[in-house]
């Protein structure tokens, strides 16, 4: 279900995540790049469990491009990585606009999957790839959560999973969190699962009820993602 998926590392240690959009394309969130050397890159493919050193593939980044709204404003945190040569991982398709209104509306589900912590206060990077289903919410809760500074609902998606019963004040729900920036929110279409966001960011505990995770919406920087 995630052979797209891509660790991310940074110095030898796990930086983000990323899908593989193209053979020698992946997409991330900007701020996993943004005014960092890539020569200190590598993005791990076909490999679930990063302990596994001899499966899956370990390539190189040989540029990388910001989404030019990011370094202006914060907005459109998107960037996409190319490769130094072609992976094997089979690649994820973009949502289209219609994908993205029938997909991301309230209450729809959605996927996402990372290496990311394991804790709300992200803390226990997990060797293994993990999955959650989260639920689309209202958008006016992430604009209370962020202001309208922050969260702009055209280009964002404010999403959030169920809620883990051992954390009872604050309410924790199931979510991306630290390390997991950068992967893909997947929504499974009549045609096939579609990127639909990008994690980005989210509150000061991962999962906290309060501040749902915001991912950069991929429909509205299709024109950047596909350029070449």
């Amino acid at each position: 279900q995630w052979t797209y998926a891509v660790a991310i590392y940074r110095k030898g240690h796990l930086h983000c995540g990323g899908s593989v959009i193209s053979p020698t394309r992946v997409l991330t969130a900007a701020h996993c790049v943004f005014g960092l050397n890539l020569a200190n890159f590598a993005v791990i493919a076909n490999r679930p469990d990063l302990r596994s050193g001899t499966t899956g593939e370990v390539l190189g980044v040989a540029s990388a491009r910001v989404h030019p709204d990011y370094e202006s404003t914060g907005l459109h945190d998107v960037a996409v990585l190319n490769l130094t040569r072609p992976t094997t991982a089979v690649p994820i398709g973009l949502t289209s606009t219609a994908d993205d209104l029938a997909s991301t509306h309230v209450g729809g589900l959605l996927r996402v999957a990372g290496w990311g912590a394991q804790n709300p206060l992200g803390l226990r990077l997990s060797p293994v790839l993990r999955k959650t289903t989260e639920r689309v919410r209202n958008a006016r809760r992430c604009l209370k959560a962020y202001t309208r500074d922050i969260f702009d609902p055209t280009l964002m998606i404010c999403a959030l999973g169920k809620r883990l019963k051992r954390f009872r004040r604050p309410s924790i729900h199931t979510s991306a969190c630290t390390g997991d920036s950068g992967g893909a929110l997947v929504a499974d279409t009549p045609a096939g699962p579609r990127q639909v966001g990008i994690v980005s960011y989210g509150g000061p505990l991962c999962g906290l009820a309060a501040a749902p995770t915001v991912y950069a919406r991929v429909s509205a920087s299709l024109d950047f993602i596909n350029a070449p």
